[in-house]
This record gives C-alpha cells, sequence and structure tokens, in this order.
C-alpha cells in the first residue's frame, strides 16, 4: 500500500512540474533552466537580484534545476550564470534558454 502511495505522489509531482515547466511567461519576460548542483544555492544566489522575477527550483531527469522567470531587458543571461557561478553550483545551461540565438554554421 505504502508502495502505491509513494508511485502515486512521485507521478502526480511529475505532472505538476511539466505542467509548470511549460506554462506561459509573461510578455516581455524570458524563461531559463539551469542544472545546477543544489537547486537552494542556485535560488539563494539569485534571490533579490536585478531582473528575476521568480525561480523554481525542480528536476530536470536526475539533475537539479533553477528554472528562472526574468525580464531580459534588465539582466542578460549571461549574468544570470555569472551568478550561479560565483557560488559554485552551476553546471550548465538548458538548451531552450536560448532560443533567439543564431544557429551556428558547420562548415562542410
Amino acid at each position: 500500500m505504502l508502495t502505491v502511495i509513494l508511485i502515486t505522489a512521485l507521478l502526480a509531482s511529475t505532472l505538476l512540474l511539466v505542467c509548470m515547466a511549460t506554462a506561459e511567461v509573461p510578455s516581455g519576460l524570458a524563461r531559463a533552466t539551469f542544472a545546477v548542483h543544489c537547486y537552494d544555492v542556485g535560488a539563494s544566489a539569485l534571490e533579490g537580484k536585478p531582473g528575476v522575477a521568480s525561480d523554481q527550483r525542480g528536476w530536470s531527469g536526475a539533475r537539479e534545476v533553477d528554472r528562472v522567470v526574468y525580464d531580459p531587458e534588465a539582466v542578460s543571461l549571461d549574468q544570470l550564470e555569472s551568478w550561479l557561478k560565483k557560488t559554485d553550483t552551476y553546471i550548465g545551461t538548458l538548451k531552450h534558454s536560448r532560443p533567439n540565438e543564431p544557429k551556428k554554421e558547420t562548415k562542410q
């Protein structure tokens, strides 16, 4: 019985995280997802920083992540990464976080 409850709770929390991760971002704001060693440290590093609207802690597969909604007019993605790197928790920025970056051309 306990196993059924735990599996149900795990599935429900996963569904909730997926729904929250795909939720609409308010107009004028952007979303970035950072893989981190500890999402609590990442959230603390970004707390109160200019341009950061919200930080949602969670998981992406087996990685802890911070999903950040921010104002790209007030803070750059590079600056967000810099704040995380200063705390030694930053691992990487998930690919979808840079939707407007031009694709690199490959030489043939």
